[in-house]
């Protein structure tokens, strides 16, 4: 679902260049899911087969023996059959048919890109839907119903016949087939495939052979929201997939044969096709970030830099950071939770909520980078609605100086020289330097577990330094582009 190269290269290599080093946040997203696991069930009130213990063959005729006596609910069973094999969390016999169950840390739903909001997660359905065909194949199921336990310990039922939404027809079914075929051909080395950068890619042990891959061949994937798609695409219409080769053909016959040949550089759209065009010719000349449009930045007494630090795996936020500019001094402030509780994350954000609160709106300027603020603090107020109510936060987040310089900015109206344009990269890239050498939020959560567990007071001042950093990096780039955007409007490039 993430890389179908992966699928082709752990089994066809080249196996002597992939660097399996422990990562302590994988690790740590591993444990935290166990654990989660191991809650839910211990709040079940009622009796399963236990087949998590034993040899392979064992749990899997323990799981047969259990199947064909309809015991009505089964734990970690296996399912092996044919080429098919897998172990859902939680069988079901609901009178009628075994519905798979997979219990999961995360949320068993996700935002839809077409307007119809939150629908099941593409693979929790590919994943279920495996389950379903074992199941099918030993004739104890047909509906394709399935259901995810998800971090907030209830049931979300997923039907796997539907369509993934109105721009999408597949049904997740057919996803699951579609990609199951593509896997088979992958691993029987009929289907090859290139490697390809994305945001997901620095946790693969093939990691550092792929980056140098896409280097070494000038690959478009290194260019900023170039995907895999977009580059097969090219490499399907054009018989080029370099970034030099695309930059020689002529982008305005590209555009006339894209008007008169829909099928031609499908999913590709004329602005799209201008964004390669513009962000290859600026990473090759490495030159000065460009500018394209005019940003008229707020005139105000105060500026706060916001960010926050959060734990996915235990659906929590633990730090909220500030950095506050006003004409006589400049201050980190911040509000943490010191225990992963509950009241321990409410009194943090109710602070914080607070902080926001006691300044003049129409004088302070608030920026953050990416919507994630924005999406937690709205999580955060269905969690604690007596914290703030939902019409007070929304008008905070849509007054004309909270400002998001990723979305409302960077995005739209700049481009840089840069395969990426994180703060991680676009601040570096402005001469900051995180104090930590190893800066990220992977590590701040490694980092506040490990404070949980030990009360190491030197784990928290790490984390805080790290959030004030992150904080310190929002105001350099907001600086420079208050800078490059005065000289836009005095005339300059």
């Amino acid at each position: 679902m993430t890389c179908p190269h992966r699928v082709w290269r752990d089994v066809h290599g080249p196996l002597d260049e992939r660097v399996d080093e422990d990562n302590p946040f994988l690790r740590l997203l591993w444990e935290r899911g166990v654990q989660h696991e191991a809650d839910v069930v211990a709040g079940f009130g009622f009796e399963m087969v236990d087949c998590s213990l034993g040899t392979e063959e064992e749990r899997i005729a323990a799981t047969h023996a259990a199947i064909d006596a309809r015991a009505e609910y089964i734990y970690q069973g296996i399912l092996a059959h044919g080429d098919l094999f897998g172990i859902p969390d939680i069988l079901h016999f609901d009178g009628v048919e075994y519905i798979p169950i997979e219990i999961k840390s995360g949320s068993a739903d996700e935002s839809g890109d077409d307007g119809e909001g939150v629908k099941p997660r593409k693979d929790y359905a590919v994943q279920l839907a495996l389950y379903c065909e074992l199941l099918e194949r030993r004739g104890v199921h047909s509906s394709y119903r399935a259901a995810v336990i998800d971090t907030t310990g209830e049931r979300v039922d997923y039907d796997l016949t539907a369509p993934q939404g109105t721009r999408t027809p597949e049904t997740f079914l057919e996803l699951y087939h579609r990609i199951r075929a593509e896997v088979v051909a992958l691993l029987a080395n009929e289907m090859q495939n290139s490697p390809a950068m994305s945001s997901k890619c620095k946790d693969c042990g093939w990691y550092a052979s792929c980056s140098k891959w896409v280097k070494e061949t000038d690959d478009l994937t290194q260019l900023f929201y170039v995907g895999r798609s977009i580059r097969d695409t090219m490499q399907k219409d054009l018989g080029a997939s370099s970034v030099e080769a695309i930059l020689n053909q002529d982008r305005g016959l590209l555009l006339e044969k894209k008007k008169a040949d829909k099928t031609f550089l499908r999913g590709i759209g004329g602005s799209t096709l201008e964004k390669i065009f513009r962000r290859g010719e600026l990473m090759r000349s490495e030159g000065e970030p460009l500018m394209l449009a005019h940003y008229e930045f707020p005139e105000v007494t105060t500026e706060i830099f916001f960010d926050i630090e959060s734990d996915p795996t235990r659906d929590l936020v633990y730090l909220h950071g500030f950095w506050v500019r006003s004409p006589d001094s400049e201050r980190f402030v911040e509000f943490t939770a010191r225990a992963a509780t509950p009241e321990a994350e409410r009194d943090a954000w109710a602070g914080a909520i607070h902080f926001l609160r006691s300044f003049d709106p129409d004088d302070t300027a608030v920026y953050y980078y990416s919507a994630y603020e924005r999406t937690s603090y709205r999580r955060l107020r269905r969690k604690f609605p007596d914290v703030i109510v939902e019409d007070e936060l929304e008008a905070m987040f849509a007054h004309r100086n909270f400002i998001d310089l990723y979305l409302d900015i960077i995005l739209p109206s700049t481009e840089w020289p840069l395969g990426a344009y994180s703060v991680k990269a676009i601040a570096p890239h402005l001469g900051f330097k995180w104090r930590d050498e190893t800066p990220s939020g992977a590590l701040s959560i490694q980092w506040f577990n490990e404070f949980l567990t030990t009360g190491d007071e030197a784990k928290l001042r790490r984390i805080l330094e790290y959030n004030e950093d992150d904080c310190k990096a929002t105001v350099v780039v907001k600086d420079y582009l208050k800078q490059r955007m005065d000289e836009m409007k005095n005339g300059g490039n």
